[in-house]
């Protein structure tokens, strides 16, 4: 059932140009807020970056690198 009502969330809908992660000034959402970063802010622990990324290593500062699977810490 979980599942069903899984499918019936619409997509989201991305521009052609869409990345699922990047570079992002600092003050905003950022990978050093997110609750899947590492203790020493240069890993991220969610499977989706990993596999999307390749590795778990942030490509850029967390306080200025953000993605798609983004998630505010507690």
């Amino acid at each position: 059932m979980i599942q069903a009502q899984a499918r019936k969330k619409p997509r989201p809908v991305y521009p052609a140009d869409h990345q699922v992660g990047m570079k992002v000034p600092e003050g905003g959402s950022n990978c050093a807020k997110c609750e899947y970063v590492s203790e020493d802010k240069k890993a991220c622990r969610n499977k989706g970056f990993v596999m999307w990324n390749g590795s778990d290593v942030l490509p850029a500062p967390a306080d200025r690198y953000c993605c798609d699977f983004f998630e505010p810490e507690d």
